[in-house]
């Protein structure tokens, strides 16, 4: 089998731990968790054959606070074929730590490069420090990269060629909006480099307009 989707709790988690071994020419792979508390391990077995990853995780409210983002560096550090990466961060409000309220260092891994890696979008990214961390990471050895987008908005948004009317949001994701521009411009912007597209995508300035700088920017 070469394309799988799975739907559980703790799917990222499980996907890490037992399908490398039992399902090792996987080349797509499509995970829905609609409880992810349990981080992705690390550990030495492979997906080879891994070209597209699309991680999808839903939660009523908010994610607990002590999910680590960037555990899911494991997951790329063990598929040298990955080529697009699609994670799908779908809560009403953001209760991780902030990137601007952790003074400490960002973590650092050993330096692993992705040589295939040419394709990321990330929705409902939020300032979370270990999402930050996560995005970070990825610039920093993905060396095919050619675009990155980040959405501070999951799931269902206007279309960009004109607003079709009013889309509901949660007043967490619109509180959380500035921080996330603050974020991208502090931590993330000077670390894309000239030859990667980077396309950062907020509510709808129509629908929902706010002087956070995140609408519809390219």
């Amino acid at each position: 089998m070469k394309n799988l989707t799975l739907y559980r709790s703790n799917v990222v988690c499980y996907a890490r731990a037992e399908l490398s071994c039992t399902m090792p020419n996987l080349e797509t792979l499509v995970l829905r968790s609609g409880e992810e508390v349990v981080n992705t391990p690390m550990l030495p077995s492979k997906f080879l054959y891994l070209k597209h990853l699309s991680i999808h995780l839903t939660s009523g409210l908010s994610f607990s606070p002590s999910y680590d983002y960037f555990s899911l560096v494991s997951f790329l550090d063990v598929s040298p074929s990955l080529e697009t990466l699609i994670l799908d961060v779908s809560q009403e409000h953001m209760e991780h730590e902030s990137v601007f309220g952790d003074s400490s260092q960002f973590r650092q891994m050993t330096e692993h490069r992705h040589r295939c890696l040419k394709s990321v979008k990330i929705s409902g990214f939020s300032s979370a420090k270990s999402l930050v961390e996560l995005t970070c990471y990825i610039l920093n050895n993905a060396v095919s990269l050619e675009c990155l987008s980040l959405n501070t908005v999951y799931g269902f948004r206007c279309s960009d060629k004109g607003c079709k009317g009013f889309h509901p949001i949660s007043q967490g994701i619109l509180e959380e909006a500035p921080r996330v521009a603050m974020a991208i411009r502090t931590y993330i912007e000077d670390k894309v480099p000239s030859t990667v597209k980077l396309t950062v995508l907020g509510p709808c300035s129509e629908c929902h307009g706010r002087p956070d700088g995140l609408h519809n920017k390219v």
